[in-house]
């Protein structure tokens, strides 16, 4: 793995709930150097089509950015995934960040006494702390496809088992930001934000002026509209509004909020719907959001989000 990440893609994964939180967040992460980001990128999205949870740092730019590199890639490689595939050639060796991936991985190895580190090999360069018995892979005898299909059978995942609206929705994991996608794709969901303060968002098609929103996913404990309000920095007193309805519907250019089940709050500002059945392309929805990571319901830092 290397720095620059230079692209947000959306992470697949499971939405988080009190019974979940403790379970692994990744099925795997891909340890590598920068040197082989090609060929590991296409085995990624490969597996991201899989649904299969996968950590590969270019679809976590948003959630990397400014955070402390050695910190979060301990984490993950070390704690929050089910196996790590390791790319092993000279520079993944000699550089810094996949030497803490590694470490990270390997010491979780010889905790659990279980396989956990998956190598590829690009080279028979010796990796300081992997046994030299251990059974690998030649990157060269698979190409990207054929190596995501053997990890989703070391996982346990069946390409075909799921049936094909059974996806992940799409994600965006920063705590603002604007959102454009299909409604009628992946059963109108996407996820906002991460862990204790994801929100997966669920919507159906009313009209080009209104839409449905649901309370149904399990991140989600309620959904509010905030009549006569037009931008998030209005929204004062979330926890007042009235959540004791399954939908609400608001209108163009109105203000929604909604609570997850750790009593977080994220503001949604509805700036444009298009309906295919009314003249438009296709159909679509364009939100501007922010999520209030301190716990608080009053949005008015929020100025011009």
């Amino acid at each position: 793995m290397s720095f620059p990440f230079i692209e947000i893609r959306a992470r697949q994964e499971r939405p988080l709930t009190r019974e979940n939180m403790n379970e692994p967040e990744y099925q795997v992460a891909l340890s590598f150097a920068g040197e082989q980001r090609a060929y590991v990128e296409e085995v990624a999205r490969h597996l991201q089509a899989k649904a299969i949870g996968v950590f590969y740092d270019g679809f976590e730019t948003a959630r990397l950015w400014g955070k402390s590199g050695a910190e979060i890639f301990t984490d993950v490689y070390g704690h929050q995934a089910g196996y790590v595939v390791m790319f092993i050639s000279k520079a993944y060796v000699r550089k810094v960040w996949p030497r803490v991936e590694r470490r990270a991985a390997i010491s979780r190895m010889i905790a659990e006494d279980r396989e956990y580190v998956l190598p590829v090999r690009f080279d028979d360069t010796p990796v300081p702390g992997l046994p030299e018995d251990m059974i690998y892979l030649r990157a060269d005898d698979y190409t990207p496809a054929s190596l995501a299909a053997l990890i989703a059978e070391k996982l346990g995942v069946r390409p075909l088992a799921r049936k094909a609206s059974d996806v992940p929705p799409p994600r965006m994991t920063a705590l603002t930001g604007e959102v454009s996608f299909d409604y009628s794709s992946h059963n109108g969901r996407y996820v906002i934000g991460s862990r204790e303060l994801a929100f997966e968002t669920k919507w159906t098609k009313a009209s080009n002026q209104r839409i449905y929103v649901y309370n149904d996913p399990p991140s989600i404990n309620g959904v509010a509209v905030c009549h006569g309000v037009g931008t998030i920095s209005q929204v004062h007193q979330a926890a007042t509004l009235d959540y004791t309805s399954r939908s609400r519907t608001p209108a163009l250019g109105e203000v929604l909020v909604l609570r997850n089940v750790f009593g977080i709050y994220a503001a949604i500002a509805v700036l444009a719907i298009k309906d295919n059945t009314r003249g438009d392309e296709r159909d679509e929805l364009r939100f501007r959001y922010a999520i209030q990571a301190n716990g608080s319901d009053n949005f008015a830092e929020f100025i011009g989000i």
